[in-house]
């Protein structure tokens, strides 16, 4: 008698865990693409937001303390002054409808917020690259706007990028930026004390890299032209939390304008891969600048 009740209690006891298992996962909606060494995770009920990337064994947006909404890359319509602060909710934070989802590209669309409704289609092209089509519709009119992709990576390692140099403006607190060659460089110190600061300016040849552990990841998107930046903004920006270890790195297309039942289609296109292990990782390295433009050119040449 014991014993059967001792088999019913594991049979109750087995069934609850397997209930419970699959309640978990039912309420996992996280969308993970794969290609090869290369994984990318979106979280539809979050923004639509990317949330890991992986390459290998390394996430590289994985940031020591990613804070309440401060982790993972994200979109926002420029110039900040169509919201303000804090980010559109329906943009940033609230529920993506899912419409594309197979193994390696998925399609979310926001709700429309302030006027505007976003769609962001993530593809994984190879085990090193993803392209990352974005979609303004607008449902008024708007004098001036454009695409804004902003990511969050720890806050070490060194970003770069060349720049009209008399374009490149501290907006915010203090950045410990340098120029040199008509290049913006960020060398950032792991474990320094934390200084918040947003540099802006205008990019010359259409990336922005961050170099981290003899690994490399580039965004790669259409030139801005000093005249077609949204007022107040660059199509490069940096921003450096002064109370989270975290950078954005953060790339824009040029400013349109837009009448109600228009769109605005931008594309930014991602790579990570190995930097050579004999590559020195600095500020002003000629070697580093041509490793990455010998990326962008294979970039270019594959599409």
């Amino acid at each position: 008698m014991v014993t059967q009740i001792l088999k019913n209690t594991s049979a109750v006891l087995g069934l609850s865990a397997l209930l419970a298992a699959s309640a978990s996962a039912a309420e996992d909606t996280t969308i993970r693409l794969s290609k090869d060494t290369l994984k990318l995770a979106l979280d539809p009920e979050y923004g639509g937001r990317i949330t890991e990337l992986w390459y290998g064994d390394r996430d590289l947006l994985a940031v020591p303390q990613p804070g309440e909404n401060s982790f993972g890359s994200t979109f926002w319509l420029s110039p900040q002054t169509l919201w303000n602060w804090p980010p559109i909710p329906e943009h940033d934070t609230a529920p993506y409808t899912v419409s594309v989802r197979s193994v390696d590209t998925a399609t979310l669309s926001s709700a429309y917020g302030a006027g505007a409704r976003i769609s962001k289609t993530v593809t994984l092209n190879s085990g090193q690259s993803a392209t990352v089509d974005y979609r303004i519709d607008a449902s008024q009119d708007f004098p001036e706007i454009a695409a804004w992709e902003i990511t969050r990576v720890p806050n070490r390692g060194l970003a770069f990028a060349p720049v009209t140099t008399d374009s490149v403006k501290t907006v915010r607190g203090r950045v410990a930026y340098e120029l040199e060659d008509d290049t913006l460089w960020l060398p950032m110190e792991a474990g320094a004390p934390l200084v918040e600061g947003k540099v802006i300016a205008n990019g010359t040849e259409g990336w922005l890299a961050y170099a981290v552990d003899q690994l490399l990841y580039l965004k790669v998107y259409p030139k801005v032209s000093i005249r077609e930046m949204a007022s107040g903004e660059g199509d490069i920006e940096l921003y450096l939390s002064g109370e989270l270890p975290f950078l954005e790195l953060e790339v824009q297309s040029a400013a349109h304008s837009l009448k109600g039942g228009e769109g605005l289609d931008w594309s930014v296109e991602w790579l990570v891969t190995d930097l050579p292990e004999d590559l020195e990782v600095r500020s002003g390295s000629p070697a580093l600048l041509d490793f990455v433009r010998s990326q962008v050119k294979q970039l270019s040449q594959r599409r």
